[in-house]
């Protein structure tokens, strides 16, 4: 279609596949890739900061990767960069704002998942801006950016035993929720970790209770019972007198009965209610708007189960490998129609490529992320929300950018130098260290807490 012909009319028919493409990202990141990333995460028992920041960050990144690609391989422009600089302000800002307001409680973050994916966040914006400050990339640029994620993946291997020492460090950001308030919000099967969880009673309202208890049943013991009775209201051991000890944080909790299985700590996925009716029969006691909706998503969902398993299904749940990787080509060509479109639209509208990407593109290619974290931070894992949100724009820009820069330089074309034609971009990166410094002072003075008021302020 000619330039003449879109600005007839035809430029409605681009509009209108760019928001078939939104849509058919929608329903592949609710119906698969979140399911593929719960059993992935199950099976490897990471914990929910460790698989937001690594499986979820990295399959959500589909669409920034293959805008890239597309920028530096085949439309030569800043499309791609621009793109990616974009999403990382509207994932910082946008998406862990609708996590905030549609959590539907109040969660408590933990400060080292932040604390740390922002360290490397603004380290990755750091090599970023240098990278791009004299408007060309080399391999060694490219090289460095993709060593430097490999050492994010170091730290996110060895993050429990850095976090227990990070837990020991005498830092501002050290605030903790009630007991019983993290107790709610910080797991999903609320009934079954209270269960296995002890009582949350202080070691002193525990003595009380003990010796209330003593004193009122001593009567008409043997000497030996009344004895031991004697022993008990004499005071606590030096062992209960350890735990009554200050240590500036909430009471310590004595630990469970060997009997009883400790409580784990790494992401447990939820048990899907998979509805009986296949998406590919049309709903015969629905209105007409439902009918009308199943239509326009029919072919989404045919070509979604004529290639995927459905692992949220008993019968597919150990398909999730492969529904992973299907569903990350499914992203990547609903990206590459995505992004053709945007481009097509901004050029007939005299709109520039660095001004689209970091608009209209960056909110496209940025709706994996925010529904993956919309999922997850409704079942109570906040910190796996926010760390899919941060973690993403550290692999945004240190893989989707590095990945294709060191391809073009060091691979295909030696010697070679991609360039970057906006200077605008260098200030556009300067702007994302504002908002990492933002992110992180505005957590702190809410308290850590993921909450209406939190989400009104990024947005």
């Amino acid at each position: 279609m000619g330039p003449a012909a879109r600005k007839d009319g035809g430029l409605i028919l681009h509009i209108i596949v760019a928001v078939y493409t939104f849509l058919g990202l929608a329903i592949v990141c609710d119906d698969y890739f979140v399911s593929s990333l719960d059993r992935i995460c199950e099976e490897l028992k990471l914990s929910p900061d460790v698989a937001g920041a690594t499986f979820m960050a990295a399959g959500s990144s589909a669409p920034e990767l293959a805008t890239v690609v597309i920028g530096v391989f085949f439309a030569k422009d800043d499309i791609g960069v621009s793109g990616v600089i974009g999403s990382a302000v509207f994932n910082i800002m946008f998406v862990i704002s609708v996590c905030a307001l549609c959590a539907g409680a109040t969660l408590h973050l933990n400060w080292y998942p932040m604390v740390r994916d922002c360290i490397f966040y603004s380290l990755a914006i750091l090599m970023m801006l240098v990278s791009i400050y004299n408007e060309s990339i080399t391999w060694i640029e490219s090289f460095t950016m993709l060593v430097m994620y490999g050492a994010y993946c170091v730290v996110l291997h060895y993050n429990a035993r850095l976090e227990r020492w990070a837990q020991t460090l005498p830092v501002p950001c050290r605030v903790q929720a009630p007991e019983e308030e993290s107790a709610l919000v910080s797991y999903r099967h609320l009934e079954e970790d209270r269960s296995r969880r002890p009582s949350y009673t202080s070691p002193q309202q525990s003595m009380d209770k003990q010796q209330l208890s003593f004193s009122t049943t001593n009567q008409g013991q043997s000497p030996i019972q009344q004895e031991y009775s004697t022993d008990m209201e004499k005071g606590p051991t030096p062992q209960q007198q350890e735990l009554q000890q200050p240590t500036g944080g909430p009471p310590p909790v004595p630990p469970p009965p060997a009997a009883i299985p400790p409580t784990t700590d790494y992401y447990k996925p939820k048990d899907y209610n998979v509805p009986d009716v296949s998406p590919l029969v049309m709903p015969t006691d629905a209105g007409m708007w439902e009918k009308i909706s199943w239509g326009v998503t029919l072919p989404i969902h045919a070509f979604c189960r004529a290639t995927m398993p459905d692992c949220r299904k008993e019968k597919w749940r150990h398909w999730y490998p492969f529904t992973f990787l299907v569903s990350m080509v499914w992203i990547s060509f609903y990206s590459y129609i995505m992004v053709w479109m945007i481009t097509i639209i901004g050029s007939t509208l005299g709109i520039p490529d660095t001004v689209m990407g970091l608009t209209f593109m960056a909110a496209g290619v940025s709706v994996p992320d925010a529904l993956s974290s919309l999922a997850v931070v409704k079942e109570g894992y906040g910190d796996m929300a926010v760390s899919n949100a941060v973690g993403s724009n550290v692999f945004d820009i240190l893989i989707c950018l590095g990945l294709p820069w060191f391809m073009q330089t060091a691979i295909i074309n030696p010697g070679s130098t991609v360039n970057v034609y906006s200077k605008g971009l260098t200030y556009s990166t300067l702007s994302l260290l504002s908002t990492v410094v933002f992110l992180v002072v505005t957590t702190h003075l809410n308290g850590w807490k993921l909450d209406k008021k939190y989400g009104v302020i990024l947005m």
